[in-house]
């Protein structure tokens, strides 16, 4: 009788890692635009609003641009090409308004 046990890793396994950025909350006036820098992962990344109608994301290597849409709260969240990913905090305030001159 002879047995055989066989044990292997697997490379494409990678721990989970939780993404970090250079802040982890966003304060941005409607229509103004804030950047938030992904420290560490593996490009590409995407990112993801809680809620559109507060602010919209768009993401530029591992730069996440978020745009103030309407004031209030919500969510980014992030992910990288292993799926690994981060939130960040956003809060969104009345656009600052010009003095009308009289």
């Amino acid at each position: 009788l002879v047995a055989f046990t066989f044990v292997s890793c697997d490379d494409d396994e990678k721990t989970e890692v939780a993404l970090k950025f250079n802040k982890a909350t966003v304060e941005v006036a409607v229509g103004a635009t804030d950047t938030v820098t992904v420290n560490n992962g593996t490009s590409p990344f995407t990112a993801t609003s809680g809620d559109t109608e507060k602010a919209t994301v768009t993401v530029a290597n591992n730069k996440i641009l978020i745009k103030g849409v309407e004031e209030g709260t919500t969510t980014v969240t992030v992910k990288d090409k292993y799926n690994n990913s981060g939130v960040i905090n956003v809060k969104v305030t009345a656009a600052e308004e010009e003095e009308e001159e009289a």
